[in-house]
Formats: structure tokens, C-alpha cells, sequence
């Protein structure tokens, strides 16, 4: 047994048996990769500025988690299983064939991802160092052994010295929510309070026997305590916890052998009596350049962001104020002094290192009087591991190596392996005092702790894996509107924004979107001007007969569907739409006396039974015929040219879908299957350079316009607990209209109420305008020009560097630039994992064989025309 540091654990307070309390918080990381020289000292300034007015000891964690892919597909599958729906059988069958297959990817290359947590001792007259002199400290000791005689726990009847007050507990709970504030100012991303399960499971993950730590898992019934009450000289209760001991022996439940003075052995029963071992060996940093160059020191995100194994980190950082660091510098001058006093008396002369050391300590010394800013005792300990000793030896040179690189040198010191343990452990102290380093703030905010490599949910369905270390990328579409506790999102939006050039793979990710969201039990409309799924039978485990393929214009027997009366959400909005349509049809303004007309004869129109265009043209048609004996000749004048162009207007081919009559025997868009796809033959979409619009141009868009009002009914008449997808392809067509626009604009506002997902995809950044703002997740594929990449960082927040722009520019075929919920940022490569997926949704025009060939050309060797990839 070791000496365990911890008595109680309550949400993020971690009790010590030295008196100490430790508020934990998870920082959950800020974009960093894609900054430049410059606004890289923003977060370093943020940090700065935290520790210059910090007082209190820190404690530094940055622990990798593996990417348990198991877990997190055994996970989704449960969430399906919850769910009906009409694929969920399909769903299922793809879930097991993709873990099978990303299991095996695995096994291939190891992936972590990082999470950060900072610790704050909440007793600064408990810290590791103290500014009092000799006599002061003894008078501090007797103060506080006799207010500790008075106290309340001492003076209440049946609780015990060891034993927590519940009012004192609340105490420190205030006083951790005061200093989150402060937290969150130094990283300028989310920061969140740990839970006891969070707290304990970082504990016990220090005791684990496997690299992917699937001997742990989450204790959310775990208590360290029991409760007491004790009654005080006024005959009040005092409620209060008594520490139980016992509680941690289950989580040091591993046996633990020094193999040699430098490594560890840990060892544990785990399921179906398996034996599992694995190789451990702390480390810590013997020596530091103490002198800032940021950047270029950020040592803590290389080791996250470059290592292709795991590392565990953990700083321990004691404050000491300016006033103490400066007298300390001070003292040890005239340690100097004398040592060259005592050579002088001997006769002898002193060498090259105290002129160099007393030299540092002068600088050091008008440095903090200078700045005023305080210095930080620290010990670093680093955590390697291997499945064998010879895994555990190559990786901890590796990490030694990488480390010098950055001026830190790091050593596993003899014989203090189980001492570096006990040290790593949340609430615990720094036990080895043979290697300190003092720091000044700058080296501790230049390690730039809180950077985060890590991108996705890590739950839901696989989409890719991410440029750098290939680690795998989860997402869920719907998470953003849980409205969880914990989850730390900074977007609520559910709907999302592709934007990238022709053949980068904008399509194929949204098809590939839409399709793992129909498996996991969504249900999605894809309206689709272009045509390009009209060879979408039946997909890939998704059978013809769950999927409904409109194409509109086809046959005469569509003719009205289309007319907005008939797909608005009601008669209202039906006027509303049609007034527009018309008014953009004819060229009229609202301030023009066409408008009026237009606007009086949908307002009638809307009173009759069978509302639609064609009844209003009648109008305006038996008004015309009237003639101008009955209104003004300005009036008379508008109308001919209302009636006249709508009279041209209809007889362009697709106007039949549009203009509806009165009585027809039309079809009702309904969504009666999982997929509903919209096409319309012939559409002739502007490309956005005309100055003029051929009529046959201005009806495409009015039919878009009438669809994307259909769209509201598919919001607000299918079940609000199931989650939709609304795919609008080629949006800038729909965005170009004002009608267009504001109807987007409510998918965008009200999908996260009505549990809809706008997936708006468009070829250009500058495309999706104002709805940038409200969207969640963000997908930017390769972009053509300078102005695009320039428009697409600012919508992510991203700086509009040279490096960025051409990133973007540059960016190859199935690779994006993706951000999440959460703000973070990566380039991520799309990956469908099966052959199938990949051809089912490739909108390319070659043919396999025609590829087979030209791989042949490009790389030699016999034509084989067999395809070999691995089918779903």
C-alpha cells in the first residue's frame, strides 16, 4: 500500500490528508495550429497575465486518452438500439462491419487524444512557500492552533478533527466558482468544472494496466465519505463528512513492481481472469533554459500534436511572490560574495561558473524587480508507457530526445518511480525535492497548455481521421441541441456549412453526411437542382423502398405541385411567397404601382378554396379585360404589363410546375420515407455573373424559392424528436432571392427548436453570407481564389495568413478544413472506409476501369481489371 495523499473527493475539490484543498477545472482547449507569429501571444498574454496575478500553487495535467473506437461505436450502437426507425436493422449491420474494419486501422497506428486540466490549491497559507520571517511564522502557527481549538467542528459533539464540515465544503465550493472566472480569462475557451466521477477516473487512470484504459471506467456512484452529525454548545446540529479510507484501496487495485530503480511494472486481473501487464517509467525534467523565447517553446502541444504514442504530463507549479523570489536572488549574491571572499582568504581564484552564476542572479534579479511579477517553483514529471520493456526504453528516449530540442532535459531518476506515482496523483505534492526549477511566468505560459489538438465528438458516426497523426473523427449532427450538461459547446446550431470548389469533394461529404445520418436514424430531404442522384435507386444497405426519388417536371401529372400556395406551411405564408415570386418574375418593386396589383390579387385570391397562381393570373386577366374605362391609365398601363409578362412567363416549360389552377388533380410533396429527394428536370440556374436573366433562369429560381418553402413544412409536420436533414445543394441560388434568403435563414434560426439540420452546401464561401453566424459545425473544402480562403477564415476565426490562405487554396480532393461544436479546427481527410460508399456517391465521370487504367500509366505494371477494395 502507498501512501495515498487524498481523504475526500467532492466534485472538483480534491481534500488532502496535508490540509490542502485543489479546485480541478478541464480546460477544453483553443485553436492554435493555424495562428500566426503574431496572434500567438494573444493566448500567451492571456496566460501571462493569469500567472503575474496569480497567488496560488498550480497543478498542470495534460493526460492522453486513447481513442477507444470500440467504445465509442458500441456507444452509438446503444443510442440506435434506443431509437425506431425504419433502417435501424441496416444501421446496425453498418456499425458492426465499421468497427470491424476501424479496429483493424487501429491496430496499425496508435491515436490519443489529449485533455488538459489545471488544479488551484484554494489555501494560500498553505502553499509550499510563504513570505513570513521566523518570528511571524511562529506567532501564524499559534493563531491558528488556537482558532482551530475554537472552530466549530472542535465544539460540536460526535465530529471528529479528520471529519469536513458540509457548510465548510460549500465554502470552497463558492470560492472555486469565484476563481473559474479567472480560469477562463487565461485560455479564452470553455472551461468547466470537474465532476467526481471526472476527478476519480483521472486518479484510477493512473493505476490502469492498459494503453486504452478499458480496465476503468466512469465511477458516477462513487463516495468517499459518510455522513455524521454532531451537535455544537448551543445544541445546534452541525452536519458534516467523515473521510472513509477504504473507499480509495479500490481504485489502487494493481500490483505494482520496481522491475529496475528506474521503471515500473504494473500488473491486474481484469475480465475472463486475463493477466494484464504494462511497463511504466516517470521522468522528470532535470534541467530548463529558464529564459522565455516564445515562440517556439510550446513544448506541452508539441508533445500532443507531433508523438505518435501517449505522454502524461503533470507541472506542479508554486507561487512565490516577487518579494520573495527577489530577496531569495538577493541572498544568494552574497553567497557569491562570500565564496569569492573565502578563495581570496585561501589564496586561490574562483572559475569561470561563478562568474557566470553570480552573473545570472544579478540578471535575474533586476528582471523580477523590474517587472514585479512573481516566480513559480516547478516539477515536471513526465509518464511513459510500453506493452513491453523494450517498447517502454525506445519510447522514453524518443520523448528524451524531442525534449532537448526544446532546452529540457529530462532523466528517470533512480529509485523514485512509486514517489513520481504518488506525485502525478491530483491533490498530492511535489515528493521528490531534488528537482526543482524555478520558472519566471513567461516559461510557464510559453508551454502553451491548453492548445488542443483535438477535433469532433467522439460519438456518433465516422467521418475521416485527421490530417495529423490520422486520428479518428466522430461527429454527431444533432448534439449541439442536447443541451447537455458538461458538453462544452460553444455552438448550438445543429445546421452546418460546406463550401468548396467543384471537385474537391464538397458533394461526396455531404451524400456521405446525409447517408450515416439516415443509418443512425435520421431522415432527410435532399433537394437537388443539379440532378446529380438521379441514379440513387438504392444505396449502399439502404433498399429502394426507403427511398422516394421525385423528379419533378417529367410528366404532366406535376404539374401545381410546385405552386406556393400548395407548398407553404399555410395560407399566409402561401401569399407571402406568391407576392414575391411574382413581383421577381415580373421585375416590380414594391414601391411600383405593380405591386399593389399583385399584392390585392393574392389577397383575394388567398379567400377561395383552391388558392394558386393561376387563380390570381385569372384575376389579373378578368381586371385586364375591363379595360382601362375603370381605373387610371397608370394603373392600366401596370396591369397590361403584369398580365403580359406572366402570360409569356407561362409558356416556359417548367412554368407548369409553378403556376398551378384552380382544381387540378396535382401531387402533394409528402416525406413518407426516410429519403425524399427533389430534382427538377431541365432547371437552367444563373451562375451569378448575369446582369440580365433569361425567364427560363428567373422561373428556376422561383421554383427553388417555392421548394425551400416546402422545406418549412417538412420542419413543422414530421416528429420534433426525431432528427431531420434538410440538404440544400447549390444554396447561393436560394440566397440571391430575399424570400429565398429569409426562408433559409428560419431553417438556420429554427432547426435547432424544430431538430432540423440545415446542411448548406455552396461553391463558394462568400455564398453563405449572414448565416455564418448561426451555423454550428463548419466544413470549408478546397477553395480557387485568394478572396474566398480570406472569407472562409473569417468565418472561422481563423487569422487571413499567407500560410492559412494557401491552405485552403491548396487543399486536396476529400481533404477540409472542419470545425466543430466546440470551436476547434483541423484538416480532416473524408474517408467512407468502404469501396462501396466510395462509388455509390462519386459524381466523377470515369468509369473503374477507365482509373485502373491510369494507375496503371502513372505507376507501371499489368492491367488487372478485378477490383480489390473492401466492400460494405
Amino acid at each position: 500500500m502507498l501512501d495515498f495523499p487524498i481523504k475526500h473527493i467532492d466534485g472538483n475539490l480534491v481534500f488532502g490528508h496535508d490540509g490542502t484543498v485543489t479546485a480541478y477545472y478541464q480546460v477544453s482547449g483553443f485553436n492554435y495550429d493555424f495562428l500566426d507569429h503574431d496572434d500567438k501571444f494573444i493566448p500567451f498574454q492571456s496566460q501571462l497575465a493569469f500567472l503575474f496575478n496569480n497567488r496560488y500553487d498550480l497543478h498542470y495535467i495534460a493526460e492522453p486518452f486513447p481513442t477507444n473506437i470500440e467504445e465509442i461505436i458500441n456507444s452509438s450502437i446503444e443510442e440506435m438500439k434506443l431509437k425506431t426507425y425504419e433502417l435501424k436493422q441496416n444501421g446496425l449491420q453498418y456499425m458492426e462491419m465499421l468497427r470491424k474494419a476501424l479496429v483493424e486501422q487501429r491496430n496499425m497506428m496508435e491515436t490519443s487524444e489529449y485533455r488538459e486540466y489545471i488544479g488551484v490549491q484554494l489555501l494560500p497559507e498553505l502553499n509550499k512557500y510563504k513570505d513570513t520571517n521566523a518570528g511571524l511564522s511562529v506567532f501564524n502557527s499559534m493563531k491558528e492552533f488556537a482558532r482551530g481549538l475554537n472552530s466549530q467542528i472542535h465544539r460540536a459533539v460526535g465530529i471528529n478533527a479528520n471529519d469536513i464540515l458540509e457548510s465548510e465544503i460549500e465554502i470552497w465550493k463558492e470560492q472555486a466558482d469565484t476563481i473559474l472566472e479567472s480560469v477562463q480569462s487565461a485560455f479564452n475557451c470553455n472551461i468547466k468544472t470537474a465532476s467526481t466521477a471526472e476527478t476519480v477516473y483521472l486518479i484510477e487512470k493512473e493505476f490502469s494496466v492498459t494503453q486504452s484504459n478499458i480496465d476503468i471506467e466512469q465511477r458516477r456512484d462513487f463516495s468517499t465519505s459518510e455522513a455524521v452529525v454532531g451537535i455544537d454548545e448551543e445544541g445546534e446540529a452541525q452536519k458534516a463528512i467523515r473521510p472513509v479510507e477504504q473507499s480509495f484501496i479500490e481504485i489502487q487495485n494493481t500490483n505494482i513492481d520496481e522491475v529496475t530503480p528506474t521503471s515500473l511494472k504494473f500488473s491486474k486481473v481484469i475480465e475472463n481472469d486475463e493477466v494484464k501487464n504494462l511497463h511504466v517509467k516517470y521522468l522528470v525534467a532535470h534541467t530548463m533554459d529558464t529564459e522565455n523565447y516564445f515562440p517556439n517553446f510550446e513544448w506541452i502541444y508539441f508533445i500532443q500534436s507531433k508523438l505518435s504514442f501517449p505522454v502524461s504530463i503533470s507541472v506542479r507549479a508554486y507561487h512565490q511572490s516577487n518579494e520573495r523570489i527577489t530577496k531569495k536572488l538577493s541572498n544568494k549574491r552574497l553567497e557569491f560574495k562570500d565564496q569569492r571572499k573565502e578563495a581570496l582568504k585561501a589564496g586561490v581564484s574562483t572559475d569561470l561558473s561563478l562568474d557566470q552564476s553570480e552573473s545570472g542572479a544579478i540578471q535575474a534579479e533586476n528582471y523580477f524587480k523590474k517587472t514585479g511579477q512573481p516566480a513559480y517553483s516547478c516539477s515536471f514529471v513526465f509518464k511513459v508507457t510500453g506493452e513491453s520493456e523494450k517498447e517502454l526504453n525506445t519510447r522514453a528516449k524518443r520523448l528524451k530526445d524531442e525534449m532537448i530540442k526544446y532546452g529540457i532535459k529530462i532523466v528517470a531518476p533512480y529509485g523514485e518511480q512509486l514517489n513520481l506515482l504518488m506525485e502525478k496523483i491530483l491533490g498530492s505534492r511535489q515528493i521528490n525535492q531534488d528537482y526543482k526549477i524555478e520558472v519566471d511566468s513567461g516559461v510557464l505560459a510559453g508551454m502553451m497548455f491548453g492548445a488542443t489538438t483535438n477535433i469532433g465528438d467522439n460519438r456518433g458516426f465516422f467521418v475521416g481521421y485527421t490530417e495529423r497523426l490520422k486520428r479518428p473523427v466522430f461527429i454527431q449532427p444533432d448534439l449541439a441541441a442536447k443541451a447537455f450538461d458538461g458538453l462544452g459547446n460553444i455552438e448550438d446550431s445543429i445546421s452546418a456549412l460546406v463550401a468548396g470548389a467543384t471537385g474537391k469533394g464538397k458533394s461526396f461529404f455531404m451524400n456521405l453526411y446525409t447517408y450515416l445520418s439516415l443509418l443512425t436514424g435520421s431522415q432527410a430531404l435532399i433537394i437537388d437542382p443539379k440532378g446529380d442522384r438521379k441514379d440513387w435507386d438504392s444505396l449502399p444497405l439502404i433498399p429502394k423502398d426507403y427511398i422516394s426519388k421525385w423528379t419533378l417536371g417529367m410528366t404532366k401529372d406535376d404539374a401545381g405541385c410546385l405552386d406556393p400556395f400548395r407548398t407553404s406551411v399555410d395560407v399566409e405564408e402561401g401569399k407571402s411567397v406568391t407576392v414575391d415570386i411574382l413581383s421577381y418574375l415580373t421585375d416590380v418593386k414594391i414601391s411600383d404601382v405593380g405591386y399593389s396589383i399583385i399584392s390585392e390579387a393574392v389577397e383575394e385570391t388567398g379567400r377561395m378554396d383552391d388558392p394558386c397562381i393561376g387563380a390570381v393570373i385569372s384575376l389579373l386577366e378578368a381586371q385586364y379585360e375591363k379595360g382601362s374605362d375603370v381605373m387610371t391609365p397608370t394603373r392600366f398601363a401596370a396591369l397590361e404589363s403584369l398580365v403580359n409578362t406572366l402570360r409569356s412567363l407561362k409558356r416556359q416549360k417548367l412554368s407548369d410546375l409553378l403556376f398551378g389552377e384552380v382544381d387540378q388533380n396535382y401531387k402533394v410533396l409528402k416525406v413518407d420515407k426516410p429519403l425524399q429527394i427533389l430534382m427538377v428536370e431541365n432547371l437552367s440556374l444563373p451562375d451569378g455573373k448575369s446582369v440580365t436573366l433569361r425567364p427560363s433562369q428567373k422561373i428556376s429560381e422561383a421554383i427553388l424559392i417555392s421548394i425551400t418553402a416546402f422545406t418549412k413544412q417538412y420542419m413543422f409536420k414530421q416528429e420534433r424528436t426525431r432528427h431531420k436533414i434538410v440538404l440544400q445543394d447549390e444554396a447561393s441560388t436560394i440566397d440571391n432571392s430575399p424570400i429565398g434568403r429569409e426562408l433559409m435563414d428560419f431553417i438556420v434560426r429554427k432547426g435547432r427548436f424544430y431538430n432540423t439540420t440545415l446542411l448548406k452546401g455552396s461553391q463558394n464561401a462568400t455564398d453563405h453570407g449572414d448565416d455564418v453566424p448561426n451555423m454550428g459545425m463548419k466544413f470549408s473544402f478546397g477553395l480557387r481564389t485568394t478572396k474566398e480562403a480570406k472569407e472562409m477564415l473569417e468565418f472561422l476565426n481563423l487569422p487571413q495568413t499567407r500560410g492559412n490562405i494557401d491552405r485552403i487554396r491548396s487543399m486536396s480532393k476529400g481533404k477540409c478544413l472542419f470545425q466543430d461544436i466546440y470551436g476547434r479546427t483541423a484538416v480532416i481527410n473524408i474517408d467512407p472506409v468502404f469501396s462501396d460508399l466510395a462509388k455509390a456517391f462519386d459524381s466523377s465521370t470515369s468509369t473503374e476501369e477507365e482509373r485502373e487504367r491510369e494507375r496503371q500509366r502513372q505507376f507501371g505494371g499489368n492491367y488487372d481489371p478485378e477490383p480489390t477494395n473492401q466492400t460494405a
